[in-house]
Formats: structure tokens, C-alpha cells, sequence
């Protein structure tokens, strides 16, 4: 072959290469949706023509299968890492707390991830990282704008603590649309529109490469109300306005851009809740009437988590005897259909999904019925017309969202099902770097 033929494939190889990678990169969480919300016309008596855009001019999955548990803060963890939650160390929402001295704290501090993130691989290549409302992103270093999600008392005092913990020049740019938001205990569409302001003014006025955004009142609404519910629809609705004003102050910053839109997890509707830690009291596992905030004496094995699934830790993880009386108390409560516990997971079990490695077992609930936390009284009570998330990442219900388009990216694609894990190796490719722990290969999404 002729030398000024080779150099000419040569160079058709890294035109192409260099047009697979985005000069920048926005990934949208709207936490709680799940694909069917978009994908099936009729989910919902509503249009949301933004994101119903991406099925015919980008590519999508039918479905993300999550991790164990299908919560937000493990799985977002996963989606800025490509790692499972045993690996990259945010196993729960909460952190471990049996007595309750972390006054229910969650996962919050970028310390505790144990896995090289997006925002660590950007700033290596010397991008510029923006954040907004992301979880598990106080303290992050590596994103130059940062605006993390933490709480403490739901009241105007957190502004104060959330200014705090942000980039000065970023929060302050933004502090006004901040102080227009009522303080509730939970999200809500103006939250999110403001959070969504935050991201334009890292695209346009700091041209940040990467942004990573949270906006999470469609969850809110769906453990309310259920999913698919009128409330969680109409609030589907202002978030689809949302991610369209993002997109086009995005491309007219950079026409290059390429826009993820991703959700952490599925949903169920439920009608009940199962109080595990009763059972556990009445079998002696668990003895009340301490002075510490949980009122616990003492436990042998008690709950770690919530929602659709929980954990079961034990306070010796050598007991034998302890393990046996938890694993013959679980079973026979599974064994009647009324007391809602679909399967109970066994170590090795856990392993294998990439779960909580303190874990001896994993009870997954049947959908309907969630994590209660009543520690006396019926082992299931009423929790009628409402949601949860959590369950095993086998149930369908439960897979999250990923859809994708912009320069470079297939028309028109069905990727099928797909791991949650591929999707941060596959946005690391379009930026050109390269996470250190991903488990996963980069999706098929280019032309």
C-alpha cells in the first residue's frame, strides 16, 4: 500500500476519533423516572416533547438495570463512576447508624467515594467540571463549580450551610434565585429550575466541559403519590421544559455539546409497609429502651436501609447463632405472601449484585410493599397510594432511564437493555478520558 494512502487512513482515524469527543458533555439526572414515562406514549396524559425528542433524533435504552440497592445516592455514585456500590463505598442513602448518633445523616462528603469519578478523570485533562444539586459531592475537589445537595434542618439556616459548602463565585451568581424558594422537606419544580439556572450559567458564562445536574422532584411526587400518578406527571412536565431551556443554552454555547438525560432508578406503587425492626424486636434481635436517639439497649442484627429492600447487619458478623436465628426468622416470615418480603438474599448473594459488603442478608420486598420503620405494633401496616424504589435491580419496574444525543451520537438508536455502569465509561469516552475503575466498556452510540 502507498505511503500517502496509509497517511491518509491515518488521518481519517483521528478525524473520527476527534469527532467522538464532545468539547463538552452535560449528564441530566431527573431522579425517579423511569424510561416507560417516555417510551410509552401512554404512561402518562401529558407531552413532554423534549425528552420524547431524544427516541427519534438520539440514542435511548429501553432500560439501565441499577444497582443493589435501586436508591439515589449508591446509584448516582455509580453513574459518575461506572462502579457498583460494594466497590465505589456509597452502599446506602444513610450511612450505618443503628443508635442514631449521625442524627440521620446521609452519604454526603466526596470522601467516601472509593472510585476514580468523571470529575477526577476531567480534571486530569485540565476541563472545566461544574455540579449542580449532585449527590455525594460536598468537599469534591475536582469539580471547579460545585453546588452539592445536604440538608440538615429544612430550614433558612440551610441556605446558610449550603452557600457554605458551595463554590462562592457559583452560589453567589445564583443566590437570588436561591432565596426565592421556599424551605420544605423535599424538592419541588422551583428547586429544579433554579438548579437548572445554576448549570446555564456554568455552560455559558464558564463554559464548563463537563456538568453533572440533579433535579429530583419527580421523586418527591412519586413517593407521595406513585408513580404515574397526576402529580408526578404534571411535575414530569415543567422538568421536560427544564432540560429543553438547558439544552438550547447548551448547544448555543457549544453546537458540539452532547446532552445525557439519566435516572438513578425505576418505581413501584405501594400500599403497604413492612416494619421489620418489629419483627426483629419480638425475636430478641433487637432491645429497646436505650438512651442514645434510636432508644436502642441493644442489637444483635438490626435494618440498614430502606425502601423497596434492606439490609441486615449484624453486630458480630462471626455470631453463627445469630446469623441462623436471623436466617430462620426471615424465611418464615417470607414463607406467607401477606407479610410482603419477596426474597431474602444470602452473603454470597449480595456479592454477586455488588452490594453493602457489611451486609449478611438483603431482604427485597415484594413491589407494593416498603421499608416501615415502626419498631412495635403489626409487622405490615396500610401506606396506601404511594411509591418506592429500592427493590432488587432485577424487577423492571425498577430500571432507570438513559438517553442521549448530539454530535456524533446514532439517530433513532434502541440500545436495549443496558448496565448502569456503562453509562460513565461511555461519557468519558465522548470527553476523551478515561476513568481508572470502570467495570464496564463504553456503549455503542456513535454512527
Amino acid at each position: 500500500m502507498r505511503r500517502s494512502t496509509l497517511c491518509f487512513f491515518a488521518l481519517l482515524i483521528l478525524l473520527t476519533a476527534a469527532s467522538l469527543q464532545a468539547q463538552s458533555v452535560v449528564m441530566i439526572s431527573i431522579d425517579g423516572m423511569r424510561p416507560d414515562y417516555i417510551t410509552d406514549p401512554k404512561a402518562c396524559n401529558a407531552e413532554f416533547p423534549t425528552l420524547r425528542s431524544f427516541l427519534t433524533h438520539g440514542t435511548f435504552a429501553e432500560g439501565v438495570v441499577g444497582v443493589l440497592p435501586t436508591v439515589t445516592y449508591p446509584s448516582h455514585t455509580t453513574l459518575i463512576t461506572g462502579v457498583e456500590p460494594a466497590r465505589h463505598g456509597i452502599v446506602s442513602n444513610a450511612t450505618f447508624d443503628p443508635e442514631g448518633r449521625n442524627q440521620g445523616g446521609w452519604y454526603w462528603y466526596a470522601e467516601d467515594i472509593k472510585a476514580d469519578t468523571l470529575w477526577d478523570a476531567a480534571a486530569r485533562k485540565g476541563l472545566v467540571t461544574a455540579s449542580i444539586g449532585w449527590p455525594v459531592t460536598v468537599g469534591e475537589r475536582n469539580i471547579r463549580y460545585n453546588i452539592p445537595e445536604y440538608w440538615r434542618a429544612w430550614s433558612d439556616e440551610d441556605r446558610k450551610l449550603v452557600r457554605a459548602l458551595s463554590t462562592p463565585e457559583f452560589y453567589d451568581a445564583l443566590e437570588s434565585k436561591f432565596r426565592s424558594i421556599p424551605v420544605t422537606n423535599g424538592s419541588s419544580v422551583a428547586s429544579d429550575a433554579a438548579l437548572t439556572d445554576a448549570a446555564i450559567w456554568a455552560i455559558t458564562v464558564k463554559h464548563a466541559h463537563l456538568v453533572t445536574l440533579h433535579l429530583a422532584s419527580l421523586d418527591h411526587e412519586e413517593h407521595g403519590h406513585g408513580p404515574f400518578s397526576t402529580e408526578a406527571c404534571r411535575t414530569l412536565v415543567e422538568l421536560d421544559k427544564q432540560v429543553g431551556k438547558l439544552e438550547q443554552a447548551a448547544l448555543a454555547n457549544d453546537p458540539a455539546t452532547v446532552i445525557a438525560v439519566v435516572s438513578d432508578h425505576g418505581f413501584s406503587r405501594t400500599d403497604h409497609k413492612v416494619n421489620l425492626n418489629a419483627a426483629l424486636v419480638r425475636a430478641g434481635l433487637i432491645t429497646m429502651g436505650g438512651t442514645n436517639p434510636a432508644g436502642i439497649a441493644a442489637w444483635k442484627a438490626i435494618t440498614f436501609g430502606g425502601g423497596g429492600s434492606t439490609a441486615i447487619v449484624l453486630h458480630d458478623p462471626a455470631d453463627k447463632a445469630t446469623e441462623e436465628a436471623v436466617r430462620t426468622l426471615l424465611q418464615t416470615l417470607a414463607a406467607d405472601p401477606a407479610n410482603g418480603i419477596g426474597a431474602v438474599l444470602e452473603k454470597a448473594d449480595i456479592e454477586k449484585l455488588g452490594g453493602a459488603p457489611t451486609a449478611s442478608f438483603f431482604v427485597d420486598f415484594r413491589l407494593g410493599y416498603q421499608m416501615g420503620w415502626a419498631s412495635k405494633g403489626d409487622l405490615v401496616t396500610p401506606a396506601p397510594n404511594t411509591g418506592s424504589h429500592g427493590y432488587l435491580p432485577t424487577h423492571p419496574e425498577l430500571r432507570a432511564s438513559f438517553f442521549i444525543r448530539g454530535r456524533g451520537i446514532a439517530v433513532g438508536r434502541d440500545l436495549g437493555v443496558i448496565d448502569m455502569r456503562q453509562i460513565a465509561p461511555t461519557l468519558a469516552h465522548l470527553l476523551g478520558i478515561k476513568l481508572k475503575d470502570a467495570q464496564q466498556p463504553p456503549l455503542k452510540i456513535s454512527y
